[in-house]
């Protein structure tokens, strides 16, 4: 989440007919020296074959957070 004031909220909104969940077999990184790319991807019948479903583009400062963020959550609810 990008850092705000203290004393100004972020609100998420959330459409669940408009933002679909899309289940991901795979990801792919890139990057180059201004953001970083995650491509998540779907398995095809083909084996050697994924089709990128979602692609998400984050500067390098928002992704280390991510990282982070994400890392977080997944120890939290680790047993």
């Amino acid at each position: 989440m990008a850092k705000q004031q203290e004393s100004t909220p972020i609100n998420f909104m959330l459409d669940a007919n408009k933002t679909p969940v899309l289940y991901a077999d795979g990801y792919l990184i890139g990057s180059n020296q201004h953001v970083v790319t995650l491509n998540f991807a779907q398995a095809m019948p083909e084996p050697t074959q994924q089709n990128i479903v979602a692609r998400v583009a984050l500067t390098r400062e928002q992704a280390k957070e991510f990282l982070k963020n994400l890392k977080d959550h997944i120890e939290k609810f680790e047993v």
